[in-house]
């Protein structure tokens, strides 16, 4: 006799309170991705989740107009108290932040 191992999350029941407009909105989605109306807001939930993780481990550098496209190691400023080692290290990280494209 074969066991198959399954993992069984545990999962809450929520109560959503929404007005009729809301409701056919969400429902017509759900319809038209062929999927339940229950489904379909679980997964906009979670993709929502992901969305606002990954966002946070995204660096965000915002630059004037006209700011020079490179920059040469030597100006980055050296922070007080910074290492050699440090310093040589945060030189490098931001001279290759500095040359990624942008993403627009």
């Amino acid at each position: 006799m074969n066991h198959v191992a399954t993992s069984v999350t545990a999962k809450s029941a929520v109560t959503l309170r929404l007005d009729s407009a809301q409701m056919q909105a969400l429902q017509a989605f759900a319809a038209a991705e062929n999927r339940s109306l229950t489904n379909f807001i679980e997964t906009t939930l979670i993709r929502s989740l992901a969305a606002r993780e990954e966002a946070a481990r995204v660096i965000t550098m915002r630059v004037a107009p006209g700011t020079a496209a490179e920059i040469a190691p030597g100006d980055v400023v050296r922070g007080a108290g910074e290492s050699d080692a440090d310093y040589a290290a945060r030189q490098d990280l931001m001279v290759k932040l500095w040359s990624l494209p942008d993403a627009g």
